[in-house]
């Protein structure tokens, strides 16, 4: 029996009273009488751990305020140089610099808070605007074709189906997926995420522990029993539905523009067409062979209309008998089955699925396919999981249908 979750279909800135008291800070300190120098702070000097600063004197030269400038404390004067004023002559002619004023020390006190207040601004905003870049959003529509909003930089995901977890390794984002499902076992480092159940069943609480900014789910027949509790947490839900390869490349280099590693995706993408072409080419005057695809032996499910199996059986070299029943993934009768009679039968095995689905269905044990030995099994891992793998799957199939085209 098919294991559940293999297939698609089962289920920042100054605020303005900031910067009016500067403003104002400022005005004060120039409107007094005498001296005025506006003060910048020295980059890259260190002095005593607490800040250093240059004046520029408007009347006189460039001077130096230098050493520990601590407000508490009444050293406040004692490596200070200034040309021109009470404190140079203080200085120069070695007055103690305890004896300055209220008055000659005021401006420069406040100049000193104005900075303060510059720098602190500053530093706040540049958080803000790190914090606004983290949160930034942006809407995209997925394959269900629902409108949802995205973080602009997507740094955690979880995925719940294999296929989208061997997509999000592919893109160049694994290292970014913070929990998968019980199934997700390519490659080898998908074992080693947080599980969060199957995919049928995931643990909503695993998941909203886990703090995604995305769930990826395969189909939106997913969606119902969870999406109304991932929404409450703000974790976007985003939806893949290929019905066909094209669409399969399309999801890949989609995944390649969210995760921003549109470089990556591209290249693969580029890849798998060209391999797609090769097989196409290599089988193109050969005659289709009549397929029945076998999802499962008992009970009987096979692919339907809306299958992107249908149209891999097809770019392969075949033509699959189920091709006008409705549904993906289709319940179908024995007795349909024995009408069917195909040439060929596929049975997606060995996988993933061990040996389940390793027989032929009893309906069709009497089909020319099964009377001349034309039952192929093919690595269910490469065609019940719509991702770059499954181009190796096509591979194969055509190889099984055509193998003179392949001599």
């Amino acid at each position: 029996m098919q294991k559940p979750g293999d297939l698609p279909g089962r289920r920042l800135q100054l605020s303005n009273a900031s910067r009016k008291g500067v403003q104002a800070a400022v005005e004060f300190s120039l409107l007094r009488k005498g001296p005025v120098a506006s003060l910048s702070l020295l980059r890259d000097r260190k002095v005593g751990g607490i800040l250093a600063f240059q004046s520029w004197n408007k009347k006189d030269s460039l001077c130096d305020l230098r050493g520990p400038l601590c407000l508490c404390s009444d050293h406040i004067a004692r490596q200070v140089h200034h040309r021109g004023t009470e404190i140079h002559r203080a200085c120069t002619e070695g007055i103690a610099s305890r004896t300055f004023s209220r008055q000659s020390v005021a401006p420069l006190v406040l100049l000193m808070i104005v900075v303060t207040l510059i720098l602190t601004s500053s530093c706040s905003l540049r958080r803000n605007q790190n914090a606004s870049s983290i949160t930034e959003t942006h809407e995209v529509i997925d394959e269900a074709g629902r409108r949802i909003q995205l973080a602009a930089h997507i740094d955690r995901i979880v995925s719940l189906a294999p296929n989208l977890t061997e997509i999000v390794y592919a893109v160049g984002a694994g290292d970014r997926l913070v929990g998968d499902t019980e199934y997700c076992d390519y490659p080898e480092a998908a074992k080693k995420v947080a599980k969060i159940g199957d995919t049928i069943h995931p643990s909503i609480e695993r998941i909203i522990a886990l703090k995604p900014q995305v769930v990826l789910v395969s189909t939106a027949s997913q969606l119902e029993t969870f999406t109304k509790q991932l929404d409450e947490q703000k974790i976007a839900v985003y939806v893949t539905n290929p019905g066909n390869l094209e669409e399969v490349f399309r999801s890949i280099a989609t995944f390649g523009v969210l995760f921003g590693t549109h470089e990556q995706a591209a290249t693969l993408v580029a890849d798998l067409r060209r391999r797609t072409t090769a097989v196409e080419a290599k089988i193109g005057g050969t005659n289709p062979v009549a397929v029945f695809y076998q999802v499962s032996g008992e009970p009987l499910y096979t692919i339907g209309r809306e299958s992107y199996l249908t149209d891999l059986v097809r770019r392969a070299g075949g033509t699959s008998v189920t091709a006008d029943v409705s549904g993906a993934f289709p319940r179908y009768s024995d007795e349909a089955a024995l009408a069917a009679r195909p040439d060929a039968i596929i049975l997606p095995s060995g996988g993933s699925m061990g040996d389940a689905n390793s027989t032929v269905a009893a309906a069709l044990k009497n089909s020319p396919a099964a009377l001349n030995n034309r039952v192929y099994k093919i690595n269910d891992d490469h065609l019940s999981r719509p991702g770059p793998r499954l181009v190796d799957g096509l591979e194969e199939m055509a190889r099984a249908l055509h193998p003179e085209a392949f001599r």
